[in-house]
């Protein structure tokens, strides 16, 4: 039994460790902004210039890219850095890794949280390494995307709920954090809005009205600002963003593989038309394509489904790997991914062995997880859209791996689960042989 000090030692080298990957790795390959992350800057940067949102300024705002981004949440988080410390992308990596270490501890505080009477200093420790050493996560806090704060946010989430379960006495402060958080999360990534699902099912089920209208409220003063702006700017309602109809037209057309490949919705449209009203004409046409073939619309996610949990979905496919990197990015994710979804599934599994306060609250962070994929499968995939997963699933991975090496296992339940991620991996290679053969002849 390791003391606390040397349980706190070891905690402080995996960050620190953690801290120092992330930031030699940003500044070895100095990644230069590109596709969505040039736009991403380019906002930021005219935010501070005092250009407001917008993406360029040779067109009018009305008819400017910047709506159609993902935001807009991390392009103000960029523009908080550029504001303090210049336009310096050093300053974006140091910050993200920063956000990297965050997660890892947070968590390994929420199995504390979750998984009291059967927790160990090995769970925590192995979902905080899980996250500060993810290949995938690595990679992404070394650009300009909106991932890092992404999973940051999210996990803080998570961890703002799980201690505000515990709590035997329950404060307005604890409920105005996690809408502070929630908010946050969902004006960065989208999808994080799921999450407001249980914890609204969480509010009801304990009957605790008032603080659950407090989240609402701070959730609500959150948008407003955002809310406002954009009917002034486009006359339009919009919580968040105007790419909602460019991702749901481009998983769900005629000939679509619930990817991004080559399919573009600027092309489908007009040149003349805002990125407000292509948003609405893609939304329509996807809407009209999905109801009338439900069927195909099924195909397709599960499709997405089987992308979202495949082993074949490494990263490492980025403009800046190249030779070894770029192989060993793709061994060490395909790695990664094998180990946090088999032990994380298994650890979801063992919820069931949990004592019933524990089983509950494990039971609500599950649900949370359940949404991240639920949020997207019926729109569009890619490998880096299931990382905003990531942290939830390292909580679970850590008890998992922590009851196999004790032996507390059923091989059959072990062997099934085993089995059916390896056959949704071989479905997915299969389905997808071809461009898989020419991404490998590539390296």
């Amino acid at each position: 039994m390791l003391s606390n000090k040397t349980q706190n030692l070891i905690l402080a080298i995996v960050l620190a460790g953690a801290f120092l990957v992330s930031l030699l790795y940003s500044f070895y390959f100095k990644i230069p902004p590109a596709v969505d992350a040039r736009a991403y800057d380019n906002i930021a940067w005219n935010i501070v210039s005092g250009n407001g949102y917008r993406e360029t300024l040779d067109t009018s705002l009305q008819n400017d890219n910047a709506i159609i981004r993902v935001g807009p949440g991390y392009e103000v988080f960029l523009a908080v850095i550029y504001y303090i410390f210049g336009h310096h992308y050093e300053a974006v990596w140091i910050t993200q890794a920063l956000l990297m270490v965050l997660s890892a501890g947070l968590v390994f505080l929420i199995t504390r949280e979750i998984f009291k009477s059967r927790w160990n200093y090995f769970i925590g420790i192995v979902a905080a390494l899980l996250i500060g050493f993810s290949p995938d996560l690595i990679t992404m806090q070394g650009m300009l995307m909106t991932e890092t704060l992404g999973a940051f946010l999210i996990v803080l989430t998570g961890y703002l709920f799980c201690r505000y379960y515990n709590a035997k006495e329950k404060s307005w402060i604890s409920a105005l954090s996690l809408g502070l958080a929630i908010g946050a999360a969902t004006l960065v990534r989208t999808p994080a809005a799921f999450l407001f699902f249980p914890i609204t099912i969480y509010f009801f089920a304990f009957k605790n009205f008032k603080h659950f209208l407090l989240i609402i409220i701070i959730i609500a003063a959150l948008f407003t600002p955002w809310i406002i702006r954009n009917y002034q700017v486009y006359g339009v309602f919009m919580p968040t963003n105007a790419a909602a109809g460019f991702n749901l037209l481009t998983g769900n057309h005629p000939g679509a593989s619930g990817e991004q490949g080559n399919f573009s919705v600027l092309d489908r449209y007009s040149p003349g038309l805002s990125g407000i009203q292509i948003n609405k004409h893609a939304t329509d046409d996807a809407i009209k394509f999905i109801f009338s073939n439900p069927l195909e619309f099924l195909k397709l996610t599960i499709y997405r489904t089987s992308i979202y949990f495949s082993f074949a979905r490494p990263t490492g496919f980025w403009f800046h790997l190249h030779g070894w990197s770029k192989a060993t990015t793709l061994v060490s994710s395909a790695v990664y991914s094998v180990l946090l979804f088999i032990f994380g599934f298994w650890g979801i599994w063992q919820i069931k062995n949990l004592e019933s306060p524990e089983k509950k609250l494990a039971k609500f962070f599950l649900a949370m997880l359940v949404m991240m994929p639920l949020a997207i499968v019926g729109i569009i995939i890619e490998t880096r859209y299931r990382m905003l997963a990531y942290p939830l699933f390292a909580v679970f991975a850590g008890y998992g791996l922590s009851e196999f090496l004790a032996r507390r296992i059923s091989w059959k339940p072990t062997f099934y689960l085993a089995a059916l991620l390896i056959l949704n991996t071989s479905f997915d290679i299969l389905r997808n042989l071809g461009r898989i053969m020419e991404r490998i002849n590539s390296l």
